[in-house]
């Protein structure tokens, strides 16, 4: 196989990544599930930093659960308006959800290791977590 031929794994992750955008537009009861977190009218979810203190210091993160069983992570990446990463935590190697351990994120099922912002750093898994659209103020964080 050449080294630029697209393997069925990889065809599937991307299926699941495309696939994580429209999660965010089916979380009507995530508002009832997570304090300081609304769905907005148009489906994009709003966290109120005032309400999620963890939130506040870098390495800080609120875990959302979504209507379709898996995971949401909003973290705190850097100091500033902008340092903050929402993630999905399902493993593109496997789709198992992985836990947060020591400061980094780690799948349970094989060991893949992605930094606090989901970036790559030890594999089986090829790529990083899959980030959520996010956009941020000095109350606020809309994901989606």
């Amino acid at each position: 196989m050449s080294e630029n031929s697209i393997t069925r794994r990889q065809v599937l992750c991307g299926v699941l990544i495309a696939s994580v955008g429209l999660a965010v537009d089916t979380l009507p009861d995530i508002a009832q599930a997570t304090n300081g977190v609304t769905v907005l009218a148009n489906k994009k979810i709003q966290v109120s930093l005032a309400a999620n203190k963890q939130l506040a210091k870098v390495g800080g993160a609120v875990i959302l659960n979504l209507n379709d069983g898996s995971q949401l992570a909003v973290v705190r990446t850097a100091a500033g308006v902008n340092g903050f990463s929402a993630l999905s935590l399902t493993c593109p190697h496997n789709f198992a959800t992985v836990n947060e351990v020591d400061n980094q994120w780690v799948c349970p099922a094989h060991g893949s290791e992605f930094a606090l912002n989901g970036k790559l750093l030890r594999g089986p898994a090829r790529q990083a977590l899959a980030k959520y659209p996010l956009k941020a103020t000095a109350k606020y964080l809309v994901i989606g």
